[in-house]
């Protein structure tokens, strides 16, 4: 069992002048928290906690990062609160906790979108501290090590979501040994017979293989050692997943896969490297596709070392790695190799974590992209892909994943780049933009300054920096040319009233109603109207005043028996259209022109509102973006009401308000609003909302309405 002693020793050996009495500090305040507490196992709960902090020691974190790990479950599972862990062990190690217990109450692998939300907050907890996630990491790897207790289908869960999202991370953070754990653990959970057999499969071989590798090391030893060369050589069977995901991509069976055993050889200097591949590729035949240098071409997580596959002692395959012990260190504890320490804290800035995990891109489009499944779609390539490496003509090393292009490339550089990106230069040789990089690639980009992006692009880029700026440009220009079509379509309606746009903004006649329809600025009208979140009638009964003194509404007036009526009927209508052939859409009907069931409808797809359903003869709707239209029809079975607005001018009179009330209750047409005034004629214009099944239940009110003595017209609202 770990102890505090333990964690204490192993930081010493790391950081001599650690703050030890933090440490103890924190073991006594969690362990006070936890009192009483206990696990599903039947084990003292402070266990959990402590064996945290171990893990993390083990990796070589700070002080910091390690009281946290002692204190991560005192916010969600005590009492313990934000403000009093500040006070007591400052607001680096109460932001941690507090970025642990977020991400501990989220729910992974329910609806797509949930899990998509719950990534995007881990990745921006991510952001705020990168050590927010190594504190996670140890948590879920202890979780992971004593899950015998959970039901079965809990721990499959857990370990899909551990398989999906903490593993890549722990890799991309360069943590391979608690990357291998992970997967490993993963693996006995999600596939237990193939685990079982797996390990049977090696166990059966063991005491010939361990033979071998004792062996082989020794003759490695002495080879290298005739060659002038001081080297230490550790052989080592593959980890489990590993040997399981071989088996599942090349389709083959345990006993096909030859090369199960993995050879390490340690140097003092990195030019040794160079000189031990060669003695090696002298002696044993070597594999040419499997040699990799990642010494001059580094993985982006730091990872270095040579990589080779020989036919060894005993015609065997064997993979066998040549790297420094520094470079090893890097290997094993990641981001965590290349920190500072001072009196045991780090001495790095936020910036430099950023920068040593290099994970940016993560972080950007966890901040930038507000749709939550969008994110995930977009750093799965980032977070999942084997990566390649290409320069700039300057020689800076640059990052992708295996399937970028050009385009990605350009927008690694700079937004601006990336947006009048033309083509580029590969190696000195033109190519366009869908030009697949290979590692090894020197790329110069070719600009044109009146370049804009256009809906291709999302299928060229598929790095999750330039998606995300794409789509960005994309709905920026689009609503550009909405704002431009709202504003021509309320500079014709004026016109036709005498009036002009320039000169109603000039005066500041427009600035109350742009107010009270929650507008900070003109623009946002134009583009409302332009999407038919706002129908341009309404504007333009604000701007061209009717003649006579304005009666008041029937919603206005005094309590009446009349109004209690039309308050009586109100109620919210529903319906719902089939878009696509699918019913379970969710769609907005477009105030300009309130369609009905019965008449020919168009969707029309905007960014903000999703599908607005239009008539399919309404202005509006005919003067937008023709590729933005869906085709939708209205569901046969259907039964839900709709609004549409009408429109009568009849005699001013006592009597009559009631009449229309009557006609409408007669056909069971409720009454959503209504508003009437004297035009100073005797006249009375009357204007009212109606919730209607469809097109043709308002004509019969229409008929009926125009039947009424004193009722000069009726006419139905629309743009």
């Amino acid at each position: 069992m770990t102890t505090l002693e333990n964690i204490i020793e192993k930081v010493q050996d790391y950081a001599s002048n650690a703050d030890i009495d933090q440490l103890v500090r924190a073991y006594v305040f969690a362990a006070r928290e936890h009192n009483g507490q206990m696990r599903k196992s039947g084990e003292v709960y402070f266990i959990h906690p402590l064996a945290v902090a171990d893990i993390l020691a083990e990796l070589k974190m700070d002080v910091d990062t390690i009281s946290a790990g002692l204190l991560h479950d005192t916010m969600e599972d005590c009492l313990c609160t934000l403000d009093e862990l500040e006070v007591e062990f400052g607001p680096e190690v109460a932001q941690m906790v507090d970025g642990v217990t977020k991400l501990g109450k989220l729910q992974f692998r329910t609806k797509e979108e949930a899990q998509a939300e719950s990534f995007r907050k881990l990745v921006l907890a991510m952001a705020h501290d990168v050590r927010v996630i190594l504190v996670k990491l140890a948590d879920r790897l202890h979780n992971m090590r004593t899950m015998e207790h959970m039901k079965p289908h809990r721990q499959a869960a857990i370990s899909q979501e551990t398989l999906d999202i903490y593993a890549p991370i722990a890799n991309r953070l360069g943590l391979s040994r608690l990357k291998m754990e992970l997967e490993d653990l993963c693996f006995r959970y999600l596939h237990p017979d193939t685990h079982t057999e797996l390990t049977e499969a090696l166990g059966s071989g063991r005491e010939d293989r361990q033979q071998y590798i004792e062996d082989a090391t020794t003759t490695l030893e002495k080879q290298l050692a005739a060659g002038g060369l001081k080297v230490r050589v550790k052989g080592r069977h593959k980890h489990l997943f590993s040997i399981f995901r071989k088996m599942r991509a090349q389709n083959l069976a345990f006993e096909q896969v030859h090369d199960l055993l993995a050879f390490r050889v340690f140097v003092d200097e990195m030019p040794q490297c160079y000189t031990v591949l060669g003695i090696i590729h002298s002696l044993y035949r070597h594999i040419p596709e499997k040699l990799k240098d990642y010494i001059a071409n580094p993985k982006s997580n730091g990872y270095r070392s040579l990589h080779t596959v020989v036919i060894g002692p005993g015609s065997r395959p064997i993979e066998i790695q040549i790297r420094t012990r520094a470079m090893h260190s890097v290997a094993e504890v990641g981001i965590a190799a290349h920190w500072r320490y001072k009196e045991g804290h780090l001495a790095l800035s936020r910036d430099d974590i950023n920068k040593i995990a290099r994970l940016r891109e993560l972080f950007e489009a966890a901040q930038e992209v507000t749709d939550s499944a969008e994110f995930l779609e977009t750093i799965k390539i980032e977070l999942f892909s084997n990566e390649i490496f290409t320069f700039t003509p300057k020689g800076d090393v640059k990052f992708f994943p295996q399937g970028a292009t050009v385009l990605d490339f350009a927008y690694a550089i700079h937004t601006e780049v990336g947006r009048t990106c033309a083509g580029a230069k590969v190696n000195g040789a033109m190519v366009p933009l869908r030009y697949v990089l290979r590692s090894g690639d020197t790329v110069r980009i070719i600009r044109k300054a009146n370049r804009r992006p256009n809906r291709d692009w999302l299928n060229i880029a598929c790095t999750g920096r330039a998606l995300t700026k794409i789509r960005r440009q994309l709905r920026e220009d689009e609503r550009e040319k909405d704002r431009v079509v709202g504003r021509e379509l309320l500079q014709q309606e004026l016109a036709s009233h005498k009036l002009n746009l320039g000169r109603v903004l000039k005066a500041g006649t427009l600035e109350g109603f742009i107010r009270d329809q929650g507008f900070r600025k003109p623009e946002e009208l134009f583009l409302a109207i332009a999407q038919g979140t706002i129908a341009l009638e309404q504007v333009i009964t604000e701007l061209v005043p009717t003649e006579g003194p304005k009666k008041p509404t029937v919603t206005e007036a005094a309590d009446t028996p009349l109004s209690r009526l039309f308050h009586k009927l109100r109620r919210r209508p529903k319906s719902s259209v089939l878009i696509s052939g699918q019913d379970n859409m969710v769609v907005n009907y477009a105030r300009c022109c309130n369609p009905l069931p019965g008449e020919a409808v168009t969707g029309f797809i905007s960014r903000e509102k999703g599908i607005t359903v239009h008539a399919s003869r309404c202005k509006q709707l005919l003067a937008l973006d023709p590729d933005r239209r869906v085709t939708v029809e209205w569901q046969k079975e259907a039964r839900a009401a709709h609004v549409s607005e009408l429109r009568l001018v009849c005699v001013d009179k006592p009597g009559m308000l009631e009449q229309l009330g009557a006609a409408c209750k007669t056909l069971g047409v409720n009454v959503a609003s209504l508003k009437a005034d004297g035009l100073g004629d005797g006249n009375a214009d009357v204007r009212f909302a109606v919730a209607v099944e469809g097109v043709r239940e308002l004509n019969s009110l229409i008929r009926r309405l125009q039947r009424i003595k004193g009722i000069h017209s009726v006419e139905r609202i629309q743009g």
